[in-house]
């Protein structure tokens, strides 16, 4: 029997269902607050040259999952799962999203649906952020990464955002944590902008295992925590560490934080040359961003798939060609 984790690891699964249809005809405020942080400019320069060897590097196989249950067509293969930390960024570059982050936090809201503490479409709030996003040398150096062509997500809500972990204040409320869950995105880079040492728990907790056995083991799992033979903790330690996860296919978390502060950058990324293997699903969005703007974000996303170069030249975006495998 596997042990049981303590209250400062334990984390929930999100709840679905009918839970979602309540939260999708109340969707709460989006921003708590104005934003008028004087950011650092963007440049290309800021985008991390020299390689890094991550600790971590991990197939669709190594998941559980057969060939023809992978991303991907013949010319296009599509099959890593999970790889990281690395750097996205220079030192300099990671410095100026942290200052970001922790200008942003006012406008931060609390929800309770998968991350406590959280802003979403950090992309129409910071120039920095925007124009990261839609640089060249950053696409092409997540795409090397990914080994298929990124691009910016036409679901802009879900994009970009920004997380945020601290004890609770007194001791009245949970600690904010993101319960266990899988995104709606196949592409997804997650940054910290805060040192380990700056922070007791908050450690980036994932599955390593099919999402059908994480359901049918689920109070098994969540109950376990970090202590259950399958469940991995991503060696985030500094900030600008970047962890590339299959969103979509692992299940993952992020654990109480009993100390300090943690703030996390989360992109998610989409790839034209696969846009109908895109794995969002209408009902993944709407508790988070309400049934009405859902209903619009929902149709652009479907135009993108549909037509991904009109997609690209009405929004900007260097299309970029398929990277070599590495």
């Amino acid at each position: 029997m596997t042990a049981s984790a303590s209250e400062e690891t334990r984390v929930a699964a999100i709840t679905t269902g009918l839970d979602r249809l309540k939260r999708s005809l109340r969707a709460g405020a989006r921003t708590a607050a104005d934003y008028r942080f004087r950011e650092t400019e963007w440049s290309p320069g800021l985008v991390a040259q020299t390689e890094t060897s991550p600790a971590i590097t991990a197939t669709m196989a190594d998941f559980g999952y057969l060939p023809h249950e992978c991303h991907g067509r013949p010319d296009v293969p599509d099959t890593l799962a999970m790889t990281g930390p690395v750097a996205l960024l220079t030192p300099a570059g990671a410095q100026a999203l942290r200052q970001i982050g922790h200008a942003l936090k006012e406008s931060a809201v609390h929800n309770d649906y998968v991350v406590s503490h959280r802003i979403r479409n950090v992309e129409t709030l910071s120039p920095f952020v925007h124009a990261m996003v839609r640089d060249r040398a950053f696409l092409h150096r997540v795409s090397a990464l990914v080994g298929v062509p990124l691009i910016p997500h036409p679901l802009r809500d879900a994009g970009v955002q920004i997380n945020y972990y601290d004890p609770p204040a007194g001791g009245t409320q949970a600690a904010p944590v993101a319960k266990w869950h899988r995104d709606g995105m196949n592409y997804v880079f997650t940054m910290t902008l805060s040192d380990h040492g700056e922070h007791g728990g908050g450690d980036y907790i994932y599955y390593q295992g099919r999402p059908e056995e994480f359901d049918a083991r689920r109070e098994e799992i969540t109950s376990a925590g970090s202590r259950h033979p399958e469940v991995r903790t991503a060696p985030f330690r500094h900030v600008g560490d970047t962890m590339f996860t299959r969103g979509s296919r692992v299940y993952h978390a992020v654990t109480p934080v009993t100390r300090g502060h943690r703030i996390t950058l989360a992109v998610s990324l989409f790839c034209p040359l696969l846009g109908e293997q895109d794995e969002n699903r209408f009902w993944h969005s709407a508790p988070d961003d309400g049934l009405l703007r859902t209903v619009n974000n929902w149709r652009l996303l479907r135009q993108a798939v549909r037509r991904p170069g009109a997609y690209c030249r009405r929004e900007a975006i260097p299309v970029l060609p398929t990277p070599a495998r590495r």
